[in-house]
């Protein structure tokens, strides 16, 4: 089957269209994004309004555009996915309403997708030579909106096992870099400044919180305030040598990825997957790709990621789960859902 996809969730605009292979790889032909991340920056963060309102005129042409480029007429799209949540809801609406008209347009069946899901089955996306994940499988999704450890049974028996209580570590990310003084969107810039530390002095220390918790729990919310404190004792120092925010940097990223590593390694000790699998925008920070490959290569267990374009919002990863987990809607009852939970 060939699908258009359309993924609406915040400030992104995507569409995409991709097939099935034979060997259960999805293969995408094209993958078409337009952002209004610079409008953004000017106010430090997304302004939903603003968002919604840019994506009413980007998302005709990004469809066009990703039609054109697959080199498919639309007789031969079978079906149209969108993105029914979890996102900001003025900008699901424009995804959701467009996808709606062109599916009673063009006379196709429309097909539902959780965004969430559409992270994880972005490791089922086709790579040169590459194969795809078998399951049983222990995924964590790792994003601004979420923290999760869901265990895979099959392509749609899944069960969450563990996550954040308070904090997803994107968001305590975009919070650490608020508080060091970078722009938005200051997530990856953090990432950015840890990598140029190099050696972190052995004072600056930031806490684990519930790394060493016989379960699956955690908790972000505690480190971003333990860092507030630590760059405030440490402002004179900062004034005196500016790179010390670079070695802070580093020590909050490495206290992120520790708990990230040791909860999903306690979860594949636990259920013995076949795969683990990394999903979400923060699985493009490349410590935690190295550390927790690292640590699952040492147990044994096969590790997929997606490649860096699929680890933040796209349309592709919408047409993966599209195709993998085909959740076939009425096209006038389908409704955005901005809630968080994967089902």
């Amino acid at each position: 089957m060939t699908i258009l996809a359309i993924e609406s969730t915040c400030d992104e605009t995507g569409a995409a269209v991709g097939r099935l292979t034979a060997n259960g790889a999805v293969e995408i032909l094209s993958d078409v994004k337009a952002s209004s991340a610079e409008i953004h920056a000017k106010y430090g963060g997304v302004i939903p309004e603003i968002a919604a309102r840019e994506q009413i005129g980007a998302i005709i042409p990004v469809i066009a555009e990703a039609i054109e480029e697959a080199g498919v007429e639309v007789a031969a799209i079978e079906a149209i996915a969108v993105t029914e949540g979890p996102g900001l809801i003025g900008s699901l609406l424009i995804g959701v309403e467009t996808a709606k008209a062109l599916a009673l347009a063009w006379k196709k069946p429309l097909i539902a997708v959780n965004h969430m899901a559409a992270h994880v089955l972005a490791n089922w996306i086709k790579r040169e030579g590459g194969t795809i994940p078998q399951l049983p499988a222990v995924a964590l999704i790792v994003s601004g909106g979420h923290t999760d450890i869901m265990l895979m049974r099959s392509l749609t028996d899944w069960e969450w096992v563990g996550g954040t209580r308070d904090d997803a570590a994107g968001e305590a990310f975009d919070k650490a870099a608020r508080a060091m003084g970078f722009p938005y969107p200051g997530g990856p810039l953090v990432a950015k400044a840890a990598e140029a530390a190099g050696e972190i002095p052995t004072e600056i220390k930031l806490p684990r919180p519930m790394i060493n918790e016989k379960n699956l729990e955690m908790s972000f919310s505690g480190l971003k305030t333990a860092l507030l404190n630590l760059l405030a004792e440490n402002k004179q120092k900062i004034k005196e040598r500016p790179e010390l925010v670079n070695e802070i940097a580093a020590e909050f990223n490495l206290a992120v990825t520790e708990v990230l590593v040791k909860k999903t390694m306690a979860a594949v000790e636990k259920y013995k997957p076949r795969s683990v699998l990394l999903a979400g925008g923060v699985a493009a920070n490349k410590q935690l790709r190295g550390e927790l490959a690292k640590a699952v290569k040492e147990a044994g267990v096969a590790f997929f990621l997606p490649d860096l374009k699929y680890c933040t919002d796209n349309a592709a990863m919408i047409a993966a789960c599209a195709l993998l987990q085909p959740d076939y809607v009425d096209p006038l009852r389908l409704r955005p859902d901005p809630g968080l939970e994967v089902r």
